[in-house]
């Protein structure tokens, strides 16, 4: 029996533009330029729309001309031209931009740089979206940085990813310092400064996780390295990550696989090897969970958008 192409020749077509969408569930699935995890699709005057759907990175809309139309959990917002939306992470939405419009459209993904405290603090904000209409008082800067960032990833300069991504956190402490001032009640405000100012040791055991993230790292080794009993540590998880610890661990392995994947050459069971994972079958299974699709798929698209 002939054995479906794992990549069809309508699929391949999408590579391109740089993602491949899994149409049995809405899930687009995101490839990069090459030494970069980093997107930019500007779109001119044409009628354009997306069905709606989802993917792993952050969708930022930044209209130049005219407006925009997106529909998050039933919820439609017009984002006209000065303005921006902020679409989270694994959030379905969709898309609809009018004849005569211009818009730049920035995906990028909640990496490694995303691991400092302050994100966790403000996991609120993250998780929904953030409408910068002519009224936020950080509309004006975010632009600003948004618009740098655009012209850096477009020059191809030495370490563009690297000076993108340092705008990107300028932009989020903006937009962090207004929610404080905007939104946060009170009681969200005081959590967040205990969070920030008293969780040095939690913060020890994530960056011990980031340094160990091969090794056989459990829940209990932790625990005793942090100082913490196996219940607080599982509750600070919850709290100050909003997944559990192997959720987090799991993220953090899957992460550095889609390094390996994707800049090396290594057999897929020696990148399951070097990220922690002990089988083949748990490393697909997660891989999966995280990526939407397998290790061996992974590599494959990415391949393939880089051969285009």
């Amino acid at each position: 029996m002939k054995q479906k192409p794992l990549v069809s020749q309508e699929d391949k077509e999408l590579f391109h533009m740089g993602f491949r969408v899994l149409k049995e569930d809405q899930h687009e699935f995101i490839t990069y330029p090459a030494n970069t995890s980093i997107r930019i699709w500007r779109s001119i005057r044409e009628a354009d729309s997306y069905a709606p759907h989802f993917h792993s990175a952050v969708e930022v809309l930044v209209p130049i001309e005219g407006q925009l139309y997106s529909v998050i959990d039933d919820t439609e917002y017009v984002v006209h031209a000065g303005e921006m939306l902020f679409i989270p992470a694994g959030c379905t939405h969709s898309l609809r931009m009018d004849v005569g419009s211009v818009r730049e459209l920035i995906l990028f993904e909640m990496n490694n740089v995303f691991t400092l405290k302050e994100f966790g603090a403000f996991r609120q904000m993250l998780a929904k979206p953030i409408y910068l209409d002519m009224e936020h008082p950080a509309r004006e800067g975010v632009r600003e940085k948004l618009m740098e960032m655009i012209a850096i990833h477009r020059s191809g300069r030495m370490l563009r990813n690297m000076h993108c991504y340092a705008l990107l956190l300028e932009i989020y402490a903006q937009l962090g310092e207004s929610y404080l001032t905007m939104s946060a009640s009170q009681t969200e405000v005081n959590a967040i400064n205990r969070q920030l100012s008293g969780e040095d040791a939690f913060n020890r055991a994530l960056d011990y996780v980031g340094e160990n993230y091969m090794d056989d790292v459990t829940l209990d080794s932790l625990a005793a390295y942090a100082g913490f009993s196996r219940y607080t540590l599982s509750r600070m998880f919850r709290h100050h990550t909003g997944q559990t610890f192997t959720q987090y661990l799991n993220r953090r392995r899957v992460t550095m696989a889609e390094e390996l994947l994707a800049g090396t050459k290594l057999p897929v069971t020696q990148v399951a090897l070097q990220c922690g994972f002990n089988s083949i079958a748990t490393f697909n299974r997660v891989f999966r969970e995280v990526r939407g699709c397998t290790p061996t798929q992974y590599r494959l698209i990415y391949d393939e958008s880089q051969r285009r």
